[in-house]
């Protein structure tokens, strides 16, 4: 009996500890139902410290989407050269929230603008 809760025990704490961190990665990737996505370097996005190409974040966003009830995306653009969306990545961003029906913006300073392809 005693072996079994020890074999049991390590799972347990790895799934807790992980639940615990996905909740707190979810707080911090959220606002107002949106998701703030950062660009990265390349054709890469950064969503609650995790850096995922087109096709993983298109996933991630469709989870986020039906776990935590989004609305929309935000694509975050800094006032640096190396943290500014890239055309490529903004119509990736469109073309996400296309699909999954979701509204798109980008975010310069404190200010919200809708993201559409031109």
């Amino acid at each position: 009996m005693q072996g079994t809760f020890q074999t049991l025990r390590s799972p347990m704490a790895v799934t807790l500890a992980g639940l615990f961190m996905a909740v707190a990665v979810h707080a911090s990737e959220i606002k107002d139902s949106r998701a703030i996505v950062k660009p990265v370097n390349g054709d890469q996005f950064e969503i609650g410290g995790y850096t995922f190409g087109k096709a993983e974040l298109f996933g991630y966003i469709s989870d986020l989407k039906e776990t935590e009830k989004i609305t929309g995306i935000v694509l975050k653009n800094g006032k640096r050269d190396d943290n500014t969306a890239s055309d490529e990545q903004r119509h990736s961003i469109v073309s996400i929230g296309k699909t999954l029906q979701l509204e798109t913006f980008i975010q310069d300073g404190k200010e919200l603008t809708p993201l559409v392809d031109e």
